[in-house]
């Protein structure tokens, strides 16, 4: 649970800073523009919707591709129904893909968040691309035909008080909107990501401009943001995917790398490893081998001290102390060292809770409790951690030096019984 907040956190707070941020831009700040800026603020969603589609053709981000293609078709009609052109259309046909963009808009970006990516990426462009291009022949068809039985079913109030009198879209495009971001919502919590939030950061914007479509300022100035927080989302995972390890959620070796390149003249680099990993990994699997690299990964992360922890590769983590000597680190290091040992850990199987919260209960017995179980239940399990450490000093100047230091003293404590932290 608590790691799930964290994510939230991570992935939501900048688009919900952003998003508070420029309401007062657009509401307040667009008027003081002068004509020039303005126009360029006409343009800039297509730069940034240009920027974003480019990388996600580059990184085959295809969810955001489609998502991009939903504002830029509704950035374009919304801009040709305040302009001059859309001033010259009959009132059916505004009315018409006014409501065609509030209601399939928001169900198009909910459905594209959802919509497995599979398959080439041109095949898979291709079919998602079919299923919007058949949406605006529809809209067209029914603009250019004049179905007036359409554009009446979805403008119809079917129930009133559902229907508060603020909003200026159409009783269907309401729904359409609540049902997307019940949708978003779900998948965000269950997913939390910087796309997901990008995603539904793009819904609410899309409604935001719906909603104030008549006051200069909104449209361009919230779909330039659309376009820049689909950017942020696509730089920021391809980041994380250089620099994260993906099982662990840990800083991965690149990280390590350019850390280790920004070290002044004083630090400590400890090499830690999981005692007998392999034997583990043969003995219950690969599935509880990585149920046990995350627990250990998840105790390293907490280190106190001003270390910071990295995955070095497999079964071996690394943790960096900036600027700070041997004996600062040890006690911080057997710290880690006892936590890890002293956890007992359940294995998951048919009997464990899916709750996190229950399990953690399950895990909180009193410890002789719990070693009586673990000699009937082979299914609680705990693991041990050997560590070495080294500092910058004497013949050891260059980080690859203290990291082989502390290599050397890692393979003392495997050798001196494990479970131990080796100088």
């Amino acid at each position: 649970m608590h790691r799930l907040i964290s994510q939230l956190k991570e992935s939501t707070i900048i688009p919900l800073a952003l998003l508070m941020i420029t309401i007062p831009v657009a509401h307040f700040g667009y008027q003081e523009f002068s004509v020039t800026v303005k126009g360029l603020f006409s343009l800039a969603p297509y730069i940034a919707f240009t920027a974003a589609t480019t990388l996600s053709l580059v990184y085959g981000r295809l969810r955001v591709l489609m998502t991009l293609l939903v504002l830029v078709i509704s950035y374009w009609a919304f801009s040709t129904l305040t302009g001059p052109v859309g001033l010259s259309w009959n009132k059916f046909t505004i009315e018409t893909v006014f409501n065609a963009i509030t209601i399939l808009g928001p169900l198009n970006i909910a459905l594209f968040a959802f919509w497995a990516e599979k398959g080439s990426l041109i095949s898979d462009l291709f079919t998602k691309t079919a299923a919007i291009a058949i949406q605006v022949f529809f809209v067209w068809l029914v603009a250019e035909n004049h179905y007036t039985g359409v554009l009446h079913f979805f403008t119809l109030i079917f129930w009133p008080s559902m229907h508060p009198d603020w909003l200026n879209i159409a009783p269907f495009s309401f729904i359409a909107f609540i049902i997307a971001l019940l949708a978003m919502a779900i998948r965000i919590i269950t997913q939390p990501s910087t796309t997901n939030a990008a995603l539904l950061s793009s819904l609410v914007i899309l409604f935001i401009v719906s909603q104030q479509l008549l006051i200069p300022g909104y449209l361009p100035v919230f779909m330039f943001l659309a376009g820049l927080l689909l950017v942020g989302a696509i730089v920021h995972e391809t980041f994380n995917m250089a620099f994260k390890d993906d099982l662990t959620g840990l800083p991965g070796r690149r990280a390590l790398n350019e850390q280790l390149a920004k070290l002044g003249r004083h630090y400590t680099i400890a090499m830690m490893d999981v005692d007998h990993f392999k034997k583990f990994n043969d003995t219950y699997g690969h599935d509880i081998g990585d149920q046990v690299l995350k627990m250990v990964a998840a105790k390293i992360r907490k280190v106190t001290g001003g270390g910071k922890a990295f995955r070095y590769g497999g079964e071996e983590f690394t943790i960096l102390f900036p600027g700070r000597d041997l004996q600062h680190t040890l006690p911080h290091l057997e710290i880690v060292r006892e936590v890890i040992a002293g956890y007992l850990m359940r294995i998951r199987d048919e009997d464990r809770p899916e709750d996190n919260d229950e399990g953690k209960n399950m895990r909180g017995r009193k410890n002789t409790r719990i070693q009586k179980t673990q000699k009937k239940d082979s299914s609680v399990v705990s693991v041990t951690i050997s560590i070495g450490v080294a500092q910058r000093e004497g013949m050891n100047k260059t980080p690859e030096q203290v990291i082989k230091a502390a290599d050397e003293a890692l393979y003392r404590a495997k050798h001196g019984g494990r479970n131990k932290v080796s100088t």
